[in-house]
This record gives C-alpha cells, sequence and structure tokens, in this order.
C-alpha cells in the first residue's frame, strides 16, 4: 500500500506540494471534523439561496421586493426574471456570509489541523472561542479580501469591453476567443494570486496570535517567499469550480432547456463545491503548509 503522509511528517521540512496534499487527505480522512467549519457556512450559503429564491413571495418580499424594485426594477419580482437576477443576489450574499461567517469558520478549520498536528484532541468548542475572540481582526481581513476580490475580477472586463469598443478584432482575434477563453483564464490566475495573498493571515491571526495588519502583511510576506508552492495549493482546488463557473456562464441556456427553476440546483451545487470542498481543502492544505514554514 503507498504510504500516506500523516501531518506530523510534514512538520519542520521542507517537503513537496505532493506531501502536503497526501497530508491533507490524510488529515481530512482520519479526523473529518476539521470538515464542520464549512458545513456550517455551506449551510448558511443553502439557507440564503433559498431565502433570495423566494424574494417575490411573502414573508421574504416584505423585505426583499423593495430592494430589488429600487435597486433592478420591478420587473425581477415576477416569474421568471426573479432567477435571472437570482445569480447576482447570490453573489452579494455570498459576500456578506463571508464577511460576517467565513472568518470565523476559516480560523475554527485553522485551529483544529492545529489541534490535529499537536495532540489530536479535537475540540469544536474551543476552536470557536478561539476564533470568536479574534473576532475583529477576521472580520476586517475578510472585508478587505471580498472588496479586493471584487474590485480586482471587475476591471479586466471592463477595460477588455473599452478596448472592443468600436472595433472588430483586438490583437487580430475577435471579441469571442477574447471573452469566452482568454478572459476566463485571466480571471481564474487573477482570483488564485489574490487568495495566495491573504490565504495565510488568517492561521497568523488565530496561530500566532497576531493583530489584523501585522498578521496581513506577515500573510504577504510568507506568501512572496513560497508564491510557486501556494499558488498550487490554491489554485489546484479551485480548478474543481471551473465547470459550475461554465454552467453559471450559460444559465439563460440552462433555464430554456431545463426551466428558471434548474438556475436553483446549479447555484445550490455551486454552494457545495466552492464552501464545502474547494475552501476547505485550500485551508487544510494551506494551514499545513503555514505549520511547516513557521514551525507554530
Amino acid at each position: 500500500m503507498e504510504h500516506m503522509t500523516s501531518p506530523e511528517e510534514i512538520k519542520g521540512k521542507k517537503i513537496s506540494v505532493v506531501a502536503i496534499w497526501r497530508a491533507a487527505v490524510n488529515l481530512v480522512v482520519s479526523e473529518p471534523r476539521v470538515l464542520v467549519p464549512f458545513a456550517v457556512l455551506a449551510a448558511v450559503e443553502i439557507v440564503q439561496l433559498f431565502i433570495l429564491a423566494n424574494s417575490p413571495h411573502f414573508p421574504v418580499n416584505k423585505i426583499m421586493a423593495p430592494l430589488i424594485q429600487r435597486i433592478w426594477g420591478g420587473v425581477f419580482l415576477h416569474y421568471p426574471y426573479i432567477y435571472e437576477l437570482l445569480p447576482r443576489l447570490v453573489y452579494y450574499a455570498k459576500m456578506a456570509a463571508g464577511v460576517f461567517v467565513g472568518g470565523v469558520t476559516t480560523a475554527m478549520a485553522c485551529l483544529i489541523v492545529l489541534q490535529v498536528e499537536r495532540d489530536r484532541r479535537v475540540s469544536l468548542r474551543k476552536a470557536f472561542r478561539q476564533s470568536m475572540g479574534r473576532y475583529v481582526s477576521l472580520f476586517l481581513l475578510m472585508l478587505l479580501l471580498y472588496v479586493a476580490v471584487h474590485y480586482a475580477m471587475k476591471q479586466p472586463q471592463l477595460l477588455l469591453a473599452t478596448l472592443f469598443h468600436g472595433k472588430a478584432k483586438l490583437l487580430f482575434l475577435g471579441p469571442r476567443p477574447w471573452f469566452e477563453v482568454i478572459l476566463p483564464t485571466f480571471l481564474f490566475l487573477l482570483a488564485v494570486i489574490l487568495q495566495g495573498f491573504f490565504v495565510f493571515s488568517i492561521p497568523f491571526i488565530v496561530i500566532k496570535g497576531k493583530k489584523f495588519l501585522a498578521a496581513l502583511w506577515s500573510g504577504v510576506v510568507l506568501f512572496a517567499k513560497n508564491a510557486l508552492r501556494t499558488l498550487v495549493l490554491v489554485g489546484v482546488p479551485m480548478l474543481l469550480y471551473i465547470p459550475v463557473t461554465i454552467v453559471r456562464s450559460n444559465t439563460n441556456t440552462l433555464a430554456d432547456k431545463f426551466g428558471p427553476e434548474s438556475i436553483v440546483f446549479v447555484l445550490f451545487v455551486g454552494v457545495l463545491i466552492a464552501t464545502f470542498i474547494v475552501d476547505a481543502l485550500v485551508t487544510v492544505a494551506t494551514t499545513l503548509f503555514f505549520i511547516e514554514a513557521t514551525d507554530a
């Protein structure tokens, strides 16, 4: 049988990304409670999804209907247009959940990994209590992360649209290869890099006890010193979300073929893959690397 690297085996060693992934998979299999924080966050996002999908209906419409009518127009309170707006509503709801809840759940997972590394006695209550004790720093970090990602991910598309204004081709290519191949590829790489800049800051907050700005700077420095390995640790799990992104970009076709309600199912699957699988794999692997790199 192939040897599975345990978390203890990576501590204090200069190891490969493959060894880190083996340790991460072994940790998740042997201690599935590390997934509990991500299950909690996924549950919050799923509840948000079904609440937003019922925006035109009582009692949700008491809150959502005035907001939707004021920002996007009353037409989106009617079937099937609410489903056309739903991905955008879910996007903003996910940002809110990430800022207010995601920092704590990610911090909990980091601390559970540390508990496994130290003595294998896992306490969800202790991890939650420690994470809540650093809530202000976690909140500020997640707020900065989501604002930075939201702004940075919008700019390439706006720039490309500006460059194409009044033109049929750009650098000998028409709009289709630019918007359907080059732009999505660039945005994926940009997302991986942005995640890499922030990925070590939460461990610095909850494991090393640093405050917001110190943790942010220390995380960037650690990323800069280990950029390639960090990008691989972050980027490989994010590849799992590409099929969902492709489907979400073709929601109109999906709705025409299977009905507008199918958009809810796609968004539901997206939550499971992004939050429960991708975020979990990224957090466990990068936390193991953080412990090895900083001798935590």
